[in-house]
């Protein structure tokens, strides 16, 4: 199988972030170069208010599992 592009990636963390009740704003590239750092724009479910917060590519299970113990 070959590797995931970041834009796959993304697209999975879209996908479970839905299936927990999220809604996903937007996702975009945060910092320079290399980084793999991402700002992610989100609405918690049973809420109007747009949080935002970022992660780490790498990261992203450890990601999700801290949003998942914030709803």
């Amino acid at each position: 199988m070959y590797p995931l592009s970041v834009n796959d990636e993304l697209q999975q963390l879209k996908q479970s972030l839905r299936a927990l009740g999220i809604k996903v704003i937007k996702i975009e590239k945060a910092g320079n170069g290399n980084m793999a750092a991402f700002q992610l724009l989100y609405v918690k479910p049973g809420s109007d208010e747009v949080r935002e917060t970022f992660f780490w590519r790498h990261d992203t299970d450890r990601f999700l599992e801290k949003i998942k113990a914030s709803l």
